[in-house]
Protein backbone atom coordinates (compact mmCIF):
# COMPACT_ATOMS: atom_id res chain seq x y z
CA UNK A 1 0.00 0.00 0.00
CA UNK A 2 0.87 3.25 -0.76
CA UNK A 3 1.53 5.44 2.70
CA UNK A 4 2.43 8.92 1.19
CA UNK A 5 3.30 10.81 -1.73
CA UNK A 6 4.83 13.97 -1.03
CA UNK A 7 5.63 16.57 -4.24
CA UNK A 8 5.56 20.11 -3.51
CA UNK A 9 2.58 22.25 -5.02
CA UNK A 10 4.65 25.35 -5.88
CA UNK A 11 8.61 25.49 -5.91
CA UNK A 12 10.54 28.66 -7.36
CA UNK A 13 12.64 27.88 -10.74
CA UNK A 14 16.10 27.00 -10.48
CA UNK A 15 15.47 25.18 -7.14
CA UNK A 16 15.88 21.96 -6.85
CA UNK A 17 12.75 19.71 -5.52
CA UNK A 18 12.40 16.53 -3.48
CA UNK A 19 9.70 14.63 -4.64
CA UNK A 20 8.55 11.68 -2.02
CA UNK A 21 6.97 8.76 -2.18
CA UNK A 22 6.63 6.11 0.51
CA UNK A 23 4.68 2.57 0.55
CA UNK A 24 4.11 -0.72 3.14
CA UNK A 25 4.98 -4.27 1.00
CA UNK A 26 3.04 -5.94 3.63
CA UNK A 27 5.52 -8.80 3.66
CA UNK A 28 6.05 -8.95 -0.56
CA UNK A 29 9.05 -8.14 -1.75
CA UNK A 30 9.68 -4.65 -3.69
CA UNK A 31 9.77 -5.71 -7.57
CA UNK A 32 10.24 -1.64 -8.75
CA UNK A 33 9.64 2.02 -8.23
CA UNK A 34 9.00 4.19 -11.19
CA UNK A 35 8.00 7.66 -11.62
CA UNK A 36 6.60 9.12 -14.20
CA UNK A 37 6.14 13.30 -15.38
CA UNK A 38 2.87 13.94 -17.59
CA UNK A 39 2.55 9.50 -18.54
CA UNK A 40 6.36 9.59 -19.52
CA UNK A 41 8.48 7.64 -17.37
CA UNK A 42 11.45 9.68 -15.63
CA UNK A 43 12.39 7.54 -13.40
CA UNK A 44 12.55 3.79 -11.97
CA UNK A 45 13.99 1.81 -9.19
CA UNK A 46 14.65 -1.93 -9.42
CA UNK A 47 16.55 -3.48 -6.46
CA UNK A 48 17.91 -6.33 -8.53
CA UNK A 49 19.63 -4.20 -11.41
CA UNK A 50 23.18 -2.66 -10.95
CA UNK A 51 22.71 0.36 -10.40
CA UNK A 52 19.00 0.01 -9.18
CA UNK A 53 18.42 3.29 -10.29
CA UNK A 54 18.40 4.94 -13.46
CA UNK A 55 17.06 8.25 -15.25
CA UNK A 56 15.14 8.86 -18.55
CA UNK A 57 15.47 12.40 -20.43
CA UNK A 58 12.51 14.43 -20.83
CA UNK A 59 12.80 18.08 -21.04
CA UNK A 60 12.84 19.85 -17.65
CA UNK A 61 13.56 16.70 -15.95
CA UNK A 62 17.19 16.93 -14.68
CA UNK A 63 17.33 13.55 -12.05
CA UNK A 64 20.08 13.42 -9.45
CA UNK A 65 21.26 10.26 -9.18
CA UNK A 66 22.98 9.91 -6.46
CA UNK A 67 20.79 11.62 -4.23
CA UNK A 68 17.43 9.44 -4.97
CA UNK A 69 16.50 5.98 -4.41
CA UNK A 70 13.43 3.98 -3.64
CA UNK A 71 11.63 6.58 -1.55
CA UNK A 72 12.18 9.75 -3.36
CA UNK A 73 13.81 11.49 -6.34
CA UNK A 74 15.57 15.04 -6.61
CA UNK A 75 15.05 16.93 -9.61
CA UNK A 76 17.95 19.48 -10.00
CA UNK A 77 17.68 23.41 -10.75
CA UNK A 78 14.03 23.02 -12.04
CA UNK A 79 12.39 25.03 -15.01
CA UNK A 80 9.37 25.98 -15.71
CA UNK A 81 9.48 23.02 -18.49
CA UNK A 82 9.27 20.66 -15.42
CA UNK A 83 5.63 21.66 -14.36
CA UNK A 84 3.43 18.90 -14.83
CA UNK A 85 1.57 15.68 -13.02
CA UNK A 86 4.01 13.51 -11.32
CA UNK A 87 3.12 9.94 -10.68
CA UNK A 88 4.96 7.15 -8.05
CA UNK A 89 3.86 3.33 -9.12
CA UNK A 90 5.33 0.91 -7.15
CA UNK A 91 5.39 -2.62 -7.60
CA UNK A 92 5.48 -5.96 -5.63
CA UNK A 93 7.23 -9.05 -6.28
CA UNK A 94 5.75 -12.06 -8.77
CA UNK A 95 3.71 -13.51 -8.44
CA UNK A 96 1.30 -11.13 -7.81
CA UNK A 97 3.26 -7.93 -8.91
CA UNK A 98 0.67 -6.03 -6.81
CA UNK A 99 0.84 -1.99 -8.17
CA UNK A 100 -0.17 0.83 -6.08
CA UNK A 101 0.48 4.85 -7.34
CA UNK A 102 -0.76 8.03 -6.57
CA UNK A 103 0.35 11.37 -8.01
CA UNK A 104 0.44 15.13 -7.74
CA UNK A 105 0.90 18.19 -9.55
CA UNK A 106 3.68 20.51 -9.17
CA UNK A 107 3.99 23.91 -10.68
CA UNK A 108 7.21 25.89 -11.41
CA UNK A 109 6.92 29.71 -10.27
CA UNK A 110 8.83 32.77 -11.45
CA UNK A 111 8.59 35.81 -9.55
CA UNK A 112 7.92 39.32 -10.87
CA UNK A 113 10.92 41.15 -10.38
CA UNK A 114 8.82 44.22 -8.96
CA UNK A 115 5.61 44.80 -7.61
CA UNK A 116 2.46 45.99 -9.10
CA UNK A 117 1.81 49.26 -11.17
CA UNK A 118 -1.31 51.68 -10.45
CA UNK A 119 -1.53 54.01 -13.38
CA UNK A 120 -4.56 56.17 -14.52
CA UNK A 121 -5.34 58.27 -10.58
CA UNK A 122 -5.16 61.89 -10.19
CA UNK A 123 -3.96 63.35 -7.13
CA UNK A 124 -6.74 64.79 -6.64
CA UNK A 125 -10.55 63.98 -6.81
CA UNK A 126 -13.43 66.09 -5.84
CA UNK A 127 -16.96 64.38 -4.75
CA UNK A 128 -18.85 63.16 -7.46
CA UNK A 129 -16.22 62.84 -9.65
CA UNK A 130 -15.50 59.11 -11.64
CA UNK A 131 -12.33 57.31 -10.13
CA UNK A 132 -10.95 55.29 -13.12
CA UNK A 133 -7.07 53.32 -12.41
CA UNK A 134 -5.64 49.90 -13.92
CA UNK A 135 -3.39 47.44 -11.64
CA UNK A 136 -0.82 45.83 -14.00
CA UNK A 137 1.94 43.09 -12.70
CA UNK A 138 4.97 42.11 -13.98
CA UNK A 139 5.65 39.14 -15.68
CA UNK A 140 5.82 35.89 -13.79
CA UNK A 141 4.59 32.50 -14.34
CA UNK A 142 1.36 31.39 -13.00
CA UNK A 143 0.22 34.94 -13.59
CA UNK A 144 -0.28 36.42 -10.40
CA UNK A 145 -4.14 37.02 -8.65
CA UNK A 146 -4.62 40.99 -8.39
CA UNK A 147 -6.92 42.63 -5.74
CA UNK A 148 -7.66 46.22 -4.88
CA UNK A 149 -8.79 47.90 -1.62
CA UNK A 150 -9.97 51.14 -0.89
CA UNK A 151 -8.67 52.28 2.53
CA UNK A 152 -7.98 48.81 3.25
CA UNK A 153 -11.31 47.55 2.66
CA UNK A 154 -11.79 45.03 -0.05
CA UNK A 155 -14.22 46.54 -3.08
CA UNK A 156 -17.33 45.52 -4.65
CA UNK A 157 -17.18 43.24 -7.75
CA UNK A 158 -18.81 45.67 -9.60
CA UNK A 159 -16.14 48.06 -9.39
CA UNK A 160 -14.24 45.78 -10.66
CA UNK A 161 -13.32 45.85 -14.75
CA UNK A 162 -11.30 42.12 -15.68
CA UNK A 163 -8.94 41.98 -18.79
CA UNK A 164 -7.36 38.88 -19.92
CA UNK A 165 -3.38 38.07 -19.06
CA UNK A 166 -1.21 39.05 -21.55
CA UNK A 167 1.75 36.51 -22.06
CA UNK A 168 5.06 38.72 -22.63
CA UNK A 169 8.01 35.98 -23.40
CA UNK A 170 8.78 32.94 -24.96
CA UNK A 171 9.02 31.46 -21.51
CA UNK A 172 5.42 32.16 -21.42
CA UNK A 173 5.55 34.64 -18.41
CA UNK A 174 2.39 36.57 -17.89
CA UNK A 175 1.25 39.95 -17.09
CA UNK A 176 -1.99 40.65 -15.24
CA UNK A 177 -4.34 43.70 -15.00
CA UNK A 178 -7.44 44.68 -13.16
CA UNK A 179 -9.73 47.93 -13.48
CA UNK A 180 -11.19 49.80 -11.13
CA UNK A 181 -13.84 52.34 -11.52
CA UNK A 182 -15.94 54.14 -8.92
CA UNK A 183 -17.81 57.31 -8.22
CA UNK A 184 -16.18 59.04 -5.21
CA UNK A 185 -18.55 59.71 -2.53
CA UNK A 186 -17.58 61.64 0.81
CA UNK A 187 -16.83 58.59 2.89
CA UNK A 188 -14.29 57.77 0.88
CA UNK A 189 -11.89 60.17 2.26
CA UNK A 190 -10.51 59.50 6.19
CA UNK A 191 -9.04 63.14 6.95
CA UNK A 192 -8.94 64.67 3.47
CA UNK A 193 -7.02 61.26 2.16
CA UNK A 194 -8.30 58.19 -0.02
CA UNK A 195 -5.68 55.24 -0.26
CA UNK A 196 -6.19 53.17 -3.33
CA UNK A 197 -3.82 49.82 -3.01
CA UNK A 198 -3.05 47.12 -5.56
CA UNK A 199 -2.24 43.29 -3.93
CA UNK A 200 -0.62 41.16 -6.04
CA UNK A 201 0.05 37.27 -4.93
CA UNK A 202 0.83 33.93 -6.40
CA UNK A 203 -0.04 31.26 -3.74
CA UNK A 204 2.17 31.71 -1.07
CA UNK A 205 5.10 32.44 -2.58
CA UNK A 206 4.97 35.64 -3.80
CA UNK A 207 2.86 38.94 -2.18
CA UNK A 208 3.52 42.48 -3.21
CA UNK A 209 1.66 45.62 -2.73
CA UNK A 210 1.57 49.15 -4.35
CA UNK A 211 -0.83 51.98 -2.31
CA UNK A 212 -1.04 55.63 -3.44
CA UNK A 213 -2.91 57.80 -1.77
CA UNK A 214 -4.98 60.53 -3.23
CA UNK A 215 -6.25 64.16 -1.86
CA UNK A 216 -10.07 65.48 -1.39
CA UNK A 217 -9.96 68.31 -3.68
CA UNK A 218 -11.89 70.95 -1.59
CA UNK A 219 -11.08 74.02 -4.08
CA UNK A 220 -14.14 74.07 -6.35
CA UNK A 221 -16.53 75.39 -3.35
CA UNK A 222 -14.37 78.49 -3.04
CA UNK A 223 -15.99 80.13 -6.01
CA UNK A 224 -19.48 79.59 -4.37
CA UNK A 225 -17.64 81.19 -1.00
CA UNK A 226 -16.54 84.25 -2.74
CA UNK A 227 -20.17 84.67 -4.79
CA UNK A 228 -22.72 84.67 -1.32
CA UNK A 229 -19.96 87.29 -0.10
CA UNK A 230 -20.95 89.60 -3.52
CA UNK A 231 -24.00 89.15 -3.28
CA UNK A 232 -23.88 90.13 0.76
CA UNK A 233 -21.86 93.00 -0.03
CA UNK A 234 -24.43 94.25 -2.61
CA UNK A 235 -27.62 93.84 -0.47
CA UNK A 236 -25.87 95.93 2.53
CA UNK A 237 -25.18 98.69 -0.06
CA UNK A 238 -28.63 98.42 -1.09
CA UNK A 239 -30.09 98.49 2.39
CA UNK A 240 -27.64 101.59 3.00
CA UNK A 241 -29.17 103.56 -0.30
CA UNK A 242 -32.48 102.30 0.67
CA UNK A 243 -32.54 103.43 5.06
CA UNK A 244 -31.53 107.26 3.37
CA UNK A 245 -34.61 107.51 1.68
CA UNK A 246 -38.41 108.32 3.06
CA UNK A 247 -39.95 104.43 4.17
CA UNK A 248 -43.54 105.75 2.33
CA UNK A 249 -41.55 107.08 -1.05
CA UNK A 250 -39.94 103.49 -1.30
CA UNK A 251 -43.00 101.42 -0.60
CA UNK A 252 -44.71 103.50 -3.64
CA UNK A 253 -41.57 103.21 -6.09
CA UNK A 254 -41.62 100.43 -8.63
CA UNK A 255 -38.43 97.74 -8.16
CA UNK A 256 -37.33 99.09 -11.31
CA UNK A 257 -37.03 102.60 -10.20
CA UNK A 258 -35.47 101.57 -7.10
CA UNK A 259 -32.94 99.55 -8.85
CA UNK A 260 -31.99 102.75 -10.72
CA UNK A 261 -32.00 104.64 -7.95
CA UNK A 262 -29.34 102.11 -6.71
CA UNK A 263 -27.62 102.74 -9.57
CA UNK A 264 -27.38 106.23 -9.86
CA UNK A 265 -26.19 106.31 -6.08
CA UNK A 266 -23.24 103.94 -6.61
CA UNK A 267 -22.69 106.25 -10.08
CA UNK A 268 -18.66 108.03 -10.02
CA UNK A 269 -19.51 111.71 -9.03
CA UNK A 270 -17.35 114.04 -10.72
CA UNK A 271 -15.82 116.51 -8.12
Amino acid sequence: TMTEVKIPNHIMRLKSATLGCRYALDGESLYSVKWYKDGHEIYRYVPRDKPPGQSFPLPGVNIDLRNSSDTQILLRRVTLQSSGLYRCEVSGEAPAFNTVSESETMTVVVTPNHGPKITGGQPRYQIGDIVRVNCTSSPSKPVCHLSWLINGEPVQKTHLRQYDKVVVNRDGLEMARLGLEFRVRSFHFKHGDMKLKCVAKISSLYLQSNEESVESDRQHRAPALESRETVAAKSSTIAAACSKLPSSLIVSLPPVLLLLLFQNWNWPRNS
